[in-house]
């Protein structure tokens, strides 16, 4: 008897929708900056030896680029950071 009364407590329960879900996602634009160059192979090579001269760990930051219909990531800048133990 205990089964036949949660079965339609739990269907209730999962039949509602929160009202912060929409149905529709919101649409996001891609904004591009013209501004960012990507770093050369040579660049990319000496930034990261100058942080492991340090005895730092090198941690690229990269970027999107439309290449040929692509999308396809760019480093832009290296960051030294400390090792981790």
């Amino acid at each position: 008897m205990r089964i036949f009364l949660l079965i339609p407590l739990l269907l209730v329960g999962c039949s509602s929708t929160p009202s912060h879900i929409s149905a529709n996602p919101p649409t996001v634009q891609l904004v591009l900056d013209p501004k960012a160059q990507q770093m050369s192979r040579n660049e990319v090579i000496q930034a990261t030896s100058e942080c492991e001269s340090n005895h730092m760990r090198a941690v690229p930051i990269v970027s999107k680029r439309l290449i040929s219909g692509m999308m396809s990531d760019i480093i832009i800048d290296v960051q030294c950071f400390p090792r981790r133990f």
